[in-house]
């Protein structure tokens, strides 16, 4: 991927958001140790495809124990070009050091993972299903769904590429009051029902659904964070 052929408003974009948070220090109470937790306690090992990837694929590797090869799915070349950096170590992630830390890692070994990427806009579009994964998370993508409708069949859309008995991570963001306004749309309904009705439909195991409260944070005020086991 090459400087020259990315946007360079998005890239601008992409790094100010990599700036504030992964590049910046960790930022405790924004539910992103409970996802690490997640992360840790329920993936398998193997293989991972990651939806709305973003520039952060490296801060969540760290928390798993052992995935052997990384498909990155976003809308952004731009956010990718930053994973390229992180990797060759011209930009650096400050807030990996916190989890580094609570998992006993060396950064060095987290970025030998094999990460690939694809440009695709899976929310709006149909996604081949006939590859199978060992773990499928999206960690905000879903989020951005404007009914409980769309939620459900996107979700739906990811939980198919699970191999038997892999698991889907997931977890979203609740926007504040003035945060919906100016997105133009709320999506409060997320709940943790919305988790246990789909795994009942599904038929498959909900290993863990909570609703975390972010502090200090005017554009959120909870995530929905999930594990859920293709039974």
């Amino acid at each position: 991927m090459e400087l020259d052929k990315i946007d360079k408003e998005e890239y601008n974009k992409q790094l100010k958001y990599f700036n504030d948070y992964y590049g910046a220090s960790f930022r405790e109470g924004q539910g992103t140790e409970a996802i690490l937790e997640l992360i840790n306690k329920y993936a398998c090992n193997g293989t991972l495809i990651d939806f709305g990837s973003g520039s952060n694929i490296y801060f969540w590797l760290i928390a798993f124990r052992h995935i052997e090869e990384v498909l990155c799915v976003d809308i952004s070349k731009e956010a990718f070009f930053i994973n390229e950096q992180i990797r060759k170590k011209e930009l650096y992630p400050k807030s990996c050091e916190y989890a580094l830390k609570k998992y006993n890692k060396e950064f060095d070994e987290v970025l030998k993972t094999e990460v690939n990427y694809l440009i695709y806009d899976v929310l709006y579009s149909s996604i081949n299903s006939t590859i199978k994964y060992n773990n499928v998370s999206q960690f905000g993508l879903l989020g951005l769904c404007k009914s409980e409708k769309e939620y459900i069949s996107n979700l739906e859309k990811l939980y198919n590429l699970l191999k038997k008995g892999g698991i889907l991570l997931g977890a979203n963001w609740c926007f504040s009051t003035s945060y919906s306004k100016k997105m133009g749309f709320n999506n409060n309904y997320l709940s943790e029902k919305i988790v246990r009705d789909f795994g009942e439909k599904q038929n498959c195991k909900i290993l863990y659904v909570k609703k975390v409260p972010i502090v200090n944070d005017p554009n959120y005020d909870s995530a929905l964070i999930y594990a859920i086991k293709h039974e």
